[in-house]
């Protein structure tokens, strides 16, 4: 019987976006068979390098350790596997729409998995700029908002009071004719009218202050071994973070998570933590711990101070003091605890999202050693 995979690597090379194959032994174990031109021409990579290698032998540690666990997810599924990720390659950071399909042999065992990636680079572009957008928008119509709620609020007031007056001079008035009345009329009919605007002005503020987001189901887990794969390709720290799945707004995690953990990647001596837990609040939200064992700060609102002067050092990417605004724009708040290890620095932040699966098992991403 013709193996399939041969069939399809003497194809690969005319498809227009980026393909490859991977083949798995009995013992579990991936290696490249076979990345099209496209692919080569977008990574960076070198055919001749990494055909017929294991995957852990071509790229690094954590690399490869993250789209393995992908690659497994499909061998153990038996069926194709869809998923986002961002991937750190000689060209740069893309992010991919990648979809895996297992390959099976003569037995159905599977032998092997194609991969078909999108490259959506541009699209996250889009979408983290966009989010940044949002977030400078809405803060400036919630400021304005509030102004003028407050504005409206103060003239309903004396509005009240000129109609209440008008009131009591009616009381008993006589009228000579001189047009007085109606002159009262119309001053009681003038300030209601007035305050009917004011309460539509009230209401149409109101309406700025609550944005519904759009929410999807994230893999958690699979986000913090993408992340951690990027912003330390090396394995030079031991990564820590629990499998969950949540409904969250992802482009603002994806902004926030990676904001935090690269800071406390670039901060840690051998060890980041991250956490996930449900808060006491009465709204569905998840409070977010990211802990780090470097030197810390003497003082912990000096971190604060850092992030609201938006100091350049402290910038990358969005920014912490983006992701401060960030949390508040969507509810929460971000604040520095004790550290969880003695030492270092705890950042925390609350997020509007629902835990629907959760293992506290953390799963360990050793550091190379």
């Amino acid at each position: 019987m013709t193996d399939i995979r041969a069939q399809f690597e003497a194809v690969m090379d005319q498809l227009c976006f980026p393909v490859f194959m991977v083949d798995v032994n009995s013992a579990g174990e991936f290696s490249f068979r076979a990345l099209n031109a496209n692919h080569l021409s977008v990574t960076g990579l070198d055919h001749a390098s990494v055909k017929g290698r294991k995957v852990h032998d071509v790229l690094p540690s954590r690399l490869a350790d993250t789209i393995t666990a992908n690659y497994a997810k499909c061998v153990d599924r038996r069926a194709p596997y869809k998923y986002e990720e961002l991937l750190n390659f000689e060209t740069g950071e893309i992010w991919w729409l990648t979809t895996l399909s297992p390959v099976f042999d003569h037995d159905d065992v599977v032998v092997g998995v194609i991969g078909i990636a999108e490259d959506i680079t541009s699209y996250k572009q889009r979408q983290f700029h966009a989010l940044d957008s949002v977030v400078e928008s809405k803060r400036l119509s919630e400021e304005i908002s509030l102004f003028t709620g407050l504005a409206a609020h103060d003239l309903r007031g004396p509005l009240r009071q000129i109609r209440l007056v008008t009131e009591l001079v009616e009381d008993g008035f006589v009228d000579r004719g001189d047009g007085k009345v109606e002159l009262l009329t119309m001053i009681k009919n003038v300030s209601d009218l007035a305050l009917e605007k004011l309460d539509e002005v009230l209401k149409h503020a109101r309406s700025f202050m609550g944005v519904n987001e759009t929410k999807a189901q994230v893999d958690f887990g699979h986000l913090c071994s993408d992340l951690a794969a990027i912003l330390d390709p090396l394995s030079r720290i031991e990564v820590s973070y629990p499998n969950a799945h949540i409904i969250v707004e992802s482009v603002a995690l994806q902004v926030e998570l990676r904001n935090i953990l690269d800071n406390a990647l670039r901060h840690a001596t051998s060890k980041v933590r991250i956490d996930l837990k449900k808060t006491d609040s009465a709204r569905n939200m998840l409070e977010i711990r990211v802990s780090d064992d470097g030197p810390g700060f003497a003082y912990p609102n000096e971190m604060l101070d850092m992030m609201k002067n938006n100091s350049p050092d402290m910038n990358r990417g969005y920014g912490l003091e983006t992701v401060a605004r960030l949390a508040t724009s969507r509810g929460g708040r971000l604040w520095v605890a004790e550290p969880e290890f003695g030492r270092g620095t705890t950042v925390c932040w609350t997020i509007d999202a629902a835990l629907i699966v959760y293992d506290s098992r953390d799963v360990p991403t050793p550091k190379q050693t």
